[in-house]
């Protein structure tokens, strides 16, 4: 060790300077009083023994100079008292009885006189180190028997050489069962050569590793555990030492698991709460969204469950709760969830498009299980049920209207006499709830504006960009949910709001724009009504204006239908090309196509309808009548847009036709305005669509 680590060492040490002769005690206060931290002084045995037992000090140096003291009978009674306690003595000489009696007492150092500096100091150093590695080693032994974990240490071929108490009391194994035997006599046999592979590259590359693993008690129980191994290296930095620290963590992780299991599961029939269905539902609807398959999501309910209770009693009916959770995962496959919503309601998800009239068998199969018998005690009890199915994406595309749309479908089946299942039907349903309760809401989400917008891009086939955004309407029923445009704009347009709603959301839209990219366009559906308003052309223009939305950045769009015979609409379209706005014919293709109102129209761009872009890549016929959409809309100098684009095998054949534009749900769900913002931050508004 060097000089500096010495005189650190030495620094915060405390001396006891025992002897009778002036001269001896002078030299070694003199040397030491500069080095050390404090220095106690005694001049016979009785002071030294008496100021050892009050001081505590590191270190004890004994004279053997004088007659009238002997070191070793202080010595000797203070090693009674402390085994561990560092005794120095200095002598004048040492005859072989001398010497022996040093042995003998283990006194840890011995110097004659006369004193040298730098042996006194090296010699008090190296018995300080000593002293602590002894205390260290003591600590390490007391922690090794009393510590709660296992403690096992192992040689580098895996043989044990020692194990702790906690081990033994862990494990049911004693130490001598184990000592000499391989750590593989723990093993649970359920990891793979691999996994010890990993973990011993592990430790041999950095020395440590730490992880769960299972492993078998004496009695052959498995129990699970935390071990953690750490390398001690032997003289030539190679690791010949490892020592593991294991805890049990068995009861840990069945209270986690207990934890999980109340957090997501219902404790009654031990199906998936609310919290975990939603997840379920989630999960089930982003497969197939990416696979394009068609999901089911059945409300069930069971009929008259209160007078089960009100005359059997509740563990009646908690009995009626099992058994019927029991039957319906029985008569569904595995990949099938059934979920309790809460008292007798159920929510189940059916996966991969089956077909509606399988999903009229699987109902069918589901109310005959459940309205089985159900024997109890000495009688059976009788329960019926009633199923509202939605279907996904034909019903509603997201969690909160795919169950809305199955709750209102249930209430169906409920008002059809219950016992019975009925598919979601949107107008129906919303006759059924009343027309005027429909009217009404859109009134009120008018004046505290419960719209909302989705937008929905158009990308170019040539760069691979969103050159355009389509604004689409969305409403916020405070019972349905989210409605999309198709289920309320036809009672918007009859009791007369479309014109004012119309002007409200373009406001929304063109305010939005301005955060969106500069280049951006925005395309706007008009209706008939909103076209034929009177002075529409000046409503909408200032609606741009006040939002600060030049007007070549926006496009109006309406169809061929909402056009004929409507010259009041015309003229609204050409007043707005004159003032820079640019105009789309929706549907292009699907109705009757006026070539003289064509001639007439200010058109930037055509919209290939979804009925025709679906088929093009399994019928020729359809895929021939498209490319001829799209020349047509060349040779009259417009884009050629492509409505419905769903798969990359429709955008590729798209692009090989030379379509302009493509818009559909290849490229994801319509977005909210900040759903939409992080896309265009993510992506740039690249869609990675480039031309061959």
């Amino acid at each position: 060790m060097s000089i500096q680590s010495n005189s650190s060492l030495l620094s915060q040490a405390r001396v006891l300077v025992v002897g009778s002769d002036p001269g001896v005690c002078s030299d070694l206060i003199r040397i030491l009083t500069p080095q050390i931290a404090e220095l106690i002084q005694a001049t016979d045995g009785e002071t030294g023994l008496e100021r050892w037992s009050k001081f505590s000090p590191d270190v004890v140096i004994a004279t053997q100079v004088l007659p009238d003291f002997d070191p070793f009978g202080m010595s000797e009674k203070i090693r009674a008292l402390d085994p561990d306690a560092l005794i120095m003595i200095v002598s004048a000489a040492a005859s072989n009885d001398f010497l022996h009696r040093v042995i003998e007492l283990g006194i840890d150092a011995h110097l004659l006189l006369p004193l040298d500096c730098s042996q006194l100091l090296d010699m008090l150093a190296r018995c300080l180190r000593d002293r602590q590695r002894v205390l260290d080693l003591k600590m390490a032994s007391m922690v090794f028997e009393v510590v709660n974990e296992g403690i096992l240490i192992t040689d580098d071929q895996a043989r044990i050489l020692a194990v702790n108490p906690a081990f033994s009391l862990l494990t049911g194994y004693r130490p001598d069962e184990v000592v000499g035997q391989r750590t593989s006599l723990l093993s649970s046999g359920l990891h793979p050569p691999e996994f010890y592979r990993t973990m011993w590259e592990t430790l041999l590359t950095h020395g440590r590793w730490s992880g769960e693993i299972t492993n078998r008690r004496k009695d052959g129980v498995l129990y699970d555990q935390w071990l953690s191994i750490a390398a001690v290296d032997g003289e030539i930095g190679v690791p010949q030492r490892f020592v593991g620290l294991v805890s049990d963590i068995t009861e840990r992780k069945r209270e986690e698991e207990r934890m999980r299991r109340l957090a997501h599961f219902d404790s009654l029939t031990g199906l998936p709460n609310r919290v975990l269905f939603l997840d379920r539902l989630q999960r089930s609807i982003a497969r197939a969204r990416r696979y394009r398959h068609k999901l089911a999501v059945l409300y069930l309910d069971l009929d008259h469950f209160k007078l089960i209770n009100d005359n059997w009693g509740h563990a009646a009916g908690d009995e009626v709760l099992r058994v019927s959770s029991s039957r319906m995962l029985q008569a569904l496959r595995m990949s099938d969830t059934v979920s309790r919503r809460g008292g007798d309601e159920f929510v189940l998800i059916l996966e991969q498009g089956d077909a509606p009239e399988r999903m009229d068998i699987i109902c069918q199969k589901l109310l005959d299980e459940i309205s089985k018998e159900i024997p109890y005690g000495n009688t059976t009890l009788k329960i019926d049920a009633s199923i509202g199915v939605a279907i996904y994406p034909d019903d509603a595309e997201d969690t909160d209207e795919l169950l809305v749309a199955a709750d209102l479908a249930l209430y169906e089946a409920k008002a059809a006499g219950k016992g019975c299942f009925r598919f979601f039907h949107p107008w129906e349903t919303l006759r059924s709830h009343g027309r005027r309760d429909m009217e009404r809401a859109l009134r009120e989400g008018l004046t505290d504006w419960r719209y909302t917008l989705r937008y929905l891009p158009e990308v170019s086939l040539k760069t691979g960009r969103a050159e355009y955004v389509e604004a689409l309407l969305r409403f916020q029923h405070p019972e349905f949910g989210l409605l999309d445009a198709g289920r309320f704009l036809e009672i918007a347009e009859e009791i007369g709001i479309m014109p004012e709603l119309g002007r409200k959301a373009l406001a929304q839209a063109a305010g939005e724009l301005n955060n969106m990219n500069g280049d951006l366009g925005l395309v706007i559906d008009l209706s008939a009504k909103q076209l034929s308003a009177p002075d529409a052309v000046g409503h909408l223009l200032a609606t741009l204006a006040a939002a600060g939305v030049p007007t070549r950045r926006i496009t109006f769009e309406c169809s061929e239908a909402a056009l004929t015979g409507n010259e009041r609409a015309v003229k609204t379209l050409l007043g707005l090309a004159d003032s820079g706005c640019k105009f789309s014919l929706d549907d292009f293709g699907a109705g009757y196509c006026s070539f003289s109102l064509l001639s007439q129209l200010p058109m930037s761009s055509i919209k290939i309808d979804r009925s025709f872009t679906c088929e093009i890549t399994v019928n020729p016929q359809m895929r021939e009548l498209v490319a001829a959409l799209v020349a047509f809309a060349q040779r009259l100098g417009v884009r050629a847009v492509a409505e419905g684009v769903e798969t990359p095998e429709q955008l590729e054949m798209l692009r090989q036709i030379g379509c302009d534009a493509v818009q559909g749900y290849v490229f994801g769900r319509p977005l909210s305005f900040d759903e939409w913002r992080v896309c265009a931050l993510a992506i740039d508004g690249d869609f990675g669509i480039v031309s061959g």
